[in-house]
């Protein structure tokens, strides 16, 4: 897909998202974020945006909501004319100690790592169906879901079985949407390290990586990047970016 001139929907841009926003302003794309509490810095984000010379909005919305979610796409793609791909990256980490868990605890996750990319992902699934074919593409999705959900670790329960409901979405998806809108995830591990976390779990990660470091935004962006302006011949796969996680720590 072309991008210049396009208009991407990005949920969830605080860190690795307004790095990725900023990239595809520089490639002449249309950038639209939405925010449930992170109005200030994601509104700074879109002025950054618009300095590129291109259109940005910014929305909120608690996607967990499907009016709201329908709200957002709808106008996004009044504002800026188009909706030609979602970048469904918002998301709740939280660690929930299995003798600790609630219900509440799985319908929290359920509800900000499953039910809200759902609800907007069908929202501009439902948009991009009505635009034009161009070059046999109607518009793209790209889901973030997690290296671990093939290989789990302790207390993070709800929040896996959560983000396996999106590896089985972005596959069903795909199958949905085709021929003319492709569906695919991204697996990332630690990228960016959220600021709460100490040096000594910090370290920790980065060790248990065969790579022996942290992921940066660009990684999971370049990715991204790739799929949506680099190939149009892949759809329902899932990309680990995980400095090689997943092969265990006995491959370092």
């Amino acid at each position: 897909m072309n991008l210049k001139g396009k208009t991407v929907l990005i949920t969830g841009g605080r860190r690795v998202g307004a790095q990725l926003a900023l990239e595809l302003a520089r490639r002449g794309v249309n950038v639209a974020l939405s925010y449930f509490k992170s109005r200030e810095r994601i509104e700074e984000v879109a002025g950054e945006v618009r300095k590129q010379g291109v259109r940005a909005v910014a929305v909120a919305a608690d996607l967990r909501d499907p009016a709201q979610a329908e709200s957002l796409v709808a106008r996004v793609a009044t504002e800026l004319g188009s909706l030609d791909a979602l970048v469904n990256m918002a998301s709740e980490f939280h660690s929930t100690q299995f003798e600790e868990l609630k219900p509440s605890d799985f319908d929290d996750a359920i509800a900000s790592n499953l039910r809200a990319p759902y609800f907007v992902a069908v929202a501009a699934a439902r948009v991009m169906r009505r635009q034009p074919i161009v070059d046999g593409l109607q518009g793209k999705i790209v889901n973030f879901a997690d290296w671990a959900t093939e290989r789990p670790y302790r207390g993070f329960l709800p929040y896996f079985i959560a983000k396996g409901g999106v590896v089985t979405m972005t596959r069903a998806l795909a199958v949905e949407l085709a021929p003319t809108i492709t569906v695919n995830a991204i697996a990332p591990a630690m990228i960016d390290p959220p600021p709460h976390l100490s040096a000594d779990e910090i370290e920790e990660i980065r060790q248990a990586a065969p790579l022996k470091r942290l992921g940066t935004p660009a990684d999971a962006n370049n990715l991204v990047l790739y799929l949506l302006e680099g190939t149009d011949f892949a759809t329902g796969a899932v990309y680990r970016v995980d400095g090689g996680r997943f092969l265990g720590t006995d491959a370092g």
